[in-house]
């Protein structure tokens, strides 16, 4: 039967897309996931996918942190050393993480290999927790701050600051990976270590006279209140600890951390940073941190879904609701400010911002556990998202490659890196694709809510269920999905199959009959006595879509995105002759999905024609009264967004421009490589020749190439031309910090060379060469012919210099 949804408003917009569900109350309407080993992912599109992540992704990072000395760190505390600790205070707890995902994955598929590499790092860690009689764990603090570790009474001046030293977050990672690897492996090492370091932090913390600490990066709430879980499930499991086990002092402290923020009696205050500059349920928004405060927003929920506390549930929807709707990429991406890897003001989202990979596993836990809590498909939407967009684009197709920050406007130099000094989000994103197999269905007791369209096989066995389910399909490049039904015996019972938000109408049919489904807290509900070889076919139209962006995202205003069925869509210069930024999609433009079996591990592409803007004119100021636009069709090819940035280095755009004032005109240099003598590592000389004009000398807001930290010294920077042009004056705005009192400042002087028969000279007949802040500085020459240019600049004494664009003519 053919049914349609009613968009909730006007438009296909991107708030539209995310929350098109009927309008949510604040209820609990539990659901539980099925466990990992009920379930058996067998998917075109994931399969492959957790084949690599788990034969090349889990060895590639374990190697890696072998390399750089992460597990080295417990063996120099197994021995009693002191000094010498290798990488930041957290890589204790993503050593844990990796071993989390590592269990996650042998539920999936038993690996011998894998499973003796794990053990022998768990023999590691529990050999250094021995040391410490209390069980206590942080490498970092046992090797360089001997015997500074949380002490009853405290140690003088201890003010409880966790933010730099991560104790409680490793904590929370520890509990995590020991109750995960006995769940999926029965191996209770690991879990007897966790239980004694967490029984010493329930000694140490809580309500007075305990100690006022509170996590400084959240995790540990949601691990606490699995670990109370895991052992109110398994009462008989105590008795495999060779620590006392009370449960209910794991819950209490995850709630104490929960409630106590905001109260900073006898600790340090750290802010709206770390979600504690009041209490949390007063808290109106997420801010702050994005990593933090989303696995702090999970924590809060999962804690929620035991206490029942409404007031928790209500603080969650309400930090969600603003999350998707002011806060969130249209890929899931969280967290827009670099500086802080953390929320800006609503609606502040530069398609250059940060949306880090851990930012976005976050959130998609966060939706994940409000889904389970509520009922709600709109939540299980956003977790769709994060998973096919967001955080799907945080490793490579090849599995040994990542991104820390998945932006949705990249440079031509964009890379991704082998490794980064702070390798947080490869094991968060392992995580996440490790608990795949227990995000696709959930139970109440009357039936079975399917939340992801992924082909599996599911053994549902509840009190008043025992049922097989098979589901098959092509997604997500096709909406037809089956499902087949094997009841140990004829049993009525519903069965929600999520009605995505990206989607207008769905077919229903049952056994080949169409059928008039209701829906449900956004689910499509069947309820029947189901019957061994029932089939339903579930069929989700999957028009291209042009997405607008809420008009107060100014960064997308004149822009379009394209999305396909859960997939957002990018365009790489490499397929679209060269150059993303001066395209123009007309609306006209026919946008055809193709499958391309060979391309990047398979794909569906969508393939059109859009228009490039050239400036055909020798003034430099675009829309001044004597330059002329003009316009040249080309065809391109748009790839899903988690594809990006897997081939050749190239400009990447989500958002195109459809209005042609949105467009950057192609120029003089728009094909010239630059180079310089140096170039700062957090700047770039792609800055050069980006066609971005700045507002001020100190305008932060877009990327600019700098000789930081060479301070009064020659340098240069060049252009190298395809072809020889002429050339007869440039136009250089200079990167100047005096305002907000660093190290840039213009520089002292500078010249023009060109390229002649192998050798630099300097251009004749130059007009004034300026310095002049917060303007383009003009000079004319007499012409040139060349294929390279190269300013030559003398910084200041003790200032380096820096430059935002350089324009020729």
């Amino acid at each position: 039967m053919h049914i349609t949804k009613i968009l909730l408003m006007a438009g296909l917009t991107v708030s539209a897309l995310m929350m098109q569900a009927d309008a949510v109350e604040t209820k609990f309407h539990p659901l539980t996931p099925m466990p990992g080993q009920a379930v058996t992912i067998d998917d075109k599109f994931w399969s492959p996918k957790l084949a690599v992540w788990q034969q090349t992704t889990i060895n590639d990072c374990f190697d890696k942190f072998e390399k750089t000395g992460a597990l080295d760190n417990f063996d120099r505390v197994r021995d009693r050393q002191t000094g010498g600790h290798h990488g930041d205070p957290w890589w204790d707890g993503l050593v844990y993480e990796m071993i989390t995902a590592s269990a996650e994955f042998l539920a999936m598929h038993p690996d011998p290999a894998l499973a003796k590499r794990v053990d022998g790092y768990v023999e590691r860690i529990a050999a250094a927790a021995a040391v410490d009689p209390d069980g206590y764990i942080n490498t970092d603090v046992t090797l360089n701050h001997v015997g500074i570790k949380w002490s009853d009474p405290p140690a003088p001046n201890d003010v409880h600051d966790d933010i730099f030293p991560h104790t409680l977050y490793n904590a929370g990672c520890l509990v995590e990976a020991g109750v995960q690897l006995y769940r999926a492996t029965g191996q209770t090492k690991l879990l007897q270590v966790a239980v004694k370091m967490a029984n010493y932090m329930c000694r140490i913390m809580g309500p007075a006279p305990k100690q006022n600490i509170v996590p400084g990066h959240a995790l540990a709430e949601q691990a606490f209140v699995n670990l109370y879980l895991l052992f109110r499930e398994q009462p008989t499991l105590k008795q495999q600890i060779r620590e006392p086990v009370d449960e209910k002092q794991y819950l209490q402290l995850a709630e104490f951390w929960i409630e106590n923020r905001g109260n900073h009696q006898g600790r340090k205050d750290t802010g709206v940073y770390n979600q504690d500059d009041k209490p949390v349920l007063q808290q109106a928004t997420l801010e702050g941190h994005a990593v933090r405060s989303g696995l702090l927003a999970a924590g809060l929920v999962k804690a929620a879904t035991v206490n029942g506390r409404l007031d928790y549930l209500q603080t969650a929807e309400r930090w969600w609701q603003n999350m998707v709707e002011a806060k969130m990429y249209i890929t899931g991406g969280l967290g827009a400010i670099p500086s802080f890897e953390g929320f800006g003001a609503d609606y502040d989202l530069p398609n250059n911002g940060y949306a880090e990979t851990c930012a976005a596993v976050a959130g998609g836990f966060f939706s994940q556990n409000l889904n389970l809590a509520t009922g709600q498909a709109t939540y299980a939407d956003t977790l769709e998202r994060i998973l096919y967009n967001g955080a799907l684009s945080g490793v490579a197709v090849a599995g040994n490659s990542y991104f820390y920050q998945n932006v949705l406007s990249s440079g031509p130099n964009s890379r991704r890196w082998d490794w980064h000094g702070c390798p947080c989000c490869p094991p968060m994103f392992l995580k996440m694709m490790g608990a795949l197999p227990t995000a696709i269905y959930a139970t109440d007791d009357k039936g079975v809510y399917v939340n992801l369209y992924i082909g599996s096989r599911a053994q549902i066995d509840t009190d008043k269920l025992h049922l097989s389910l098979t589901q098959t399909s092509n997604y997500p490049w096709k909406g037809d999905i089956r499902f087949t039904l094997t009841p140990r015996r004829a049993t009525r019972f519903g069965i929600n199959l999520r009605w995505p938000g990206w989607t207008q109408n769905a077919t229903v049919a049952v056994n080949g009959h169409a059928t008039v489904p209701t829906t449900v807290n956004g689910y499509i509900h069947l309820e029947r006595r189901w019957k061994a070889g029932d089939v339903i076919d579930l069929h989700l139209p999957m028009p291209t879509q042009r997405v607008k962006a809420d008009p107060r995202v100014t960064a997308d205003v004149g822009r379009v995105a394209l999305m396909r069925g859960p997939l957002v869509y990018c365009v790489e210069g490499l397929d679209s002759g060269g150059h993303i930024k001066p395209l123009v999609l007309p609306s006209t433009s026919n946008l055809t999905p193709e499958y391309q079996p060979h391309l990047l591990g398979g794909v569906t592409v969508l393939e059109g024609e859009a228009q490039v803007v050239h400036q055909g004119s020798s003034s430099l100021a675009l829309n001044a009264p004597n330059s002329t636009l003009h316009l040249e069709p080309v065809k391109f090819t748009a790839i899903p967004f988690y594809a990006n940035t897997n081939r050749e280095p190239t400009e990447m755009e989500v958002w195109l421009a459809d209005d042609v004032s949105q467009a950057q005109p192609l120029t003089p240099t728009s094909d010239a490589v630059a180079s310089a003598s140096h170039c700062f590592s957090n700047d770039t000389v792609a800055a050069l020749n980006d066609a971005v004009v700045p507002k001020a000398s100190d305008d932060e807001s877009i990327p600019r190439m700098t000789w930081w930290d060479h301070r009064g010294t020659a340098e240069w920077v060049q252009y190298d031309f395809k072809t020889p042009r002429p050339i007869s004056g440039v136009e250089v705005y200079w990167w100047d910090e005096r305002r907000v009192n660093r190290q840039c400042r213009v520089p002292q002087s500078w010249t023009v060379q060109y390229l002649d028969d192998g050798q630099w000279k300097p251009v004749t007949g130059a007009s004034p060469y300026g310095t002049q802040m917060d303007a383009f500085n003009r000079v004319t020459f007499n012409p040139v012919t060349t294929t390279a240019l190269r300013l030559v600049v003398q910084l200041q004494p003790e200032w380096s210099a820096g430059i935002l664009e350089w324009r020729v003519f």
